[in-house]
């Protein structure tokens, strides 16, 4: 059984379409080893939408988040399937840096096991991935220590966080997580207003090939091309002239362009291929 696109490309391709029996089963790479295990939400009418006062007859043709000053290091996730807790401490730790509220590592580990734990009511061993929208419950309600509290490793996963981590989770701020629209004109407005957009997106075999490893030029994938599953990233910058997102990872700066990689428009705006856009907001 196949499942289609919901809606085609810009361009008028040809839908791409997923082996639905496939998808499930295959969460690991087959080239990489790496976990594909985002967990896809469901309809929640009490989402927040975000806003912004960028206006679209403003909007700039391109936008790159790197070049403000704010970009945290990229991280490596391990072999772990931790894709959005590094999403999600990506994010806020770029807004914590903008806004001059505090500069530290959201401890992942932490997110991960409050998420998993005690939004997700999954077992602490369980390695299954999570729901971005449960991650940004757990970092509003359980607040999140800095990585020195709670050193990463993808062999911990299991551990509870430490006393100390627990009592020095904080956010120095009212922290709102908002969800972006999946459309062209809501992503860039948030990008141009600053705020990194944590989204899903369905991986295919390509995404583990050397061309990509290298370049960080990710294809629309190809008719017939397996899909391995979900992963979480940040999209962080936008080019119109390419027609691209710039993304950022977490398979260490070693991957792809230092860590950061690109998808065509067509692939981010289908709702088949990329779901889940969630950014935070601090207020002091």
């Amino acid at each position: 059984m196949l499942l289609k696109t919901a809606r085609t490309a810009a361009n008028h391709a040809k839908p791409v379409e997923i082996a639905e029996d496939d998808a499930p089963a295959l969460r690991t790479g087959p080239l990489t080893g790496r976990k594909f295990h985002l967990k896809r939400q469901s309809f929640d009418r009490r989402d927040i939408v975000f806003s912004s006062n960028v206006k679209v007859a403003t909007l700039p043709g391109a936008v790159d988040l790197r070049n403000t000053g704010f970009m945290p290091p990229v991280l490596d996730q391990g072999q772990a399937g931790t894709c959005s807790a590094h999403a999600s401490a990506n994010a806020l730790h770029y807004l914590l840096r903008r806004e001059k509220v505090a500069d530290f590592s959201p401890a992942r580990l932490y997110i991960y096991y409050t998420t998993r734990v005690y939004v997700e009511g999954i077992p602490a061993s369980d390695d299954s991935g999570c729901v971005l929208r449960d991650v940004c419950k757990a970092i509003k309600k359980y607040h999140v220590p800095d990585e020195r509290f709670e050193p990463y490793s993808d062999q911990k996963i299991s551990e509870r966080p430490s006393a100390m981590a627990v009592a020095n989770a904080r956010l120095h701020a009212t922290l709102r997580y908002e969800a972006v629209p999946q459309t062209e004109q809501a992503l860039k407005r948030a990008l141009a207003a600053r705020y990194p957009v944590m989204i899903g997106i369905q991986v295919f075999e390509s995404f583990e090939s050397d061309a990509v490893a290298q370049t960080g030029v990710v294809p629309m994938p190809q008719e017939g091309e397996q899909c391995l599953g979900g992963h979480a990233v940040d999209v962080v910058g936008y080019d119109d002239a390419t027609r691209t997102f710039t993304l950022m990872n977490s398979w260490s700066t070693q991957w792809g362009d230092s860590g950061f990689f690109t998808l065509p428009y067509e692939y981010v705006l289908d709702s088949n291929l990329a779901s889940d856009f969630w950014t935070f907001k601090l207020f002091k």
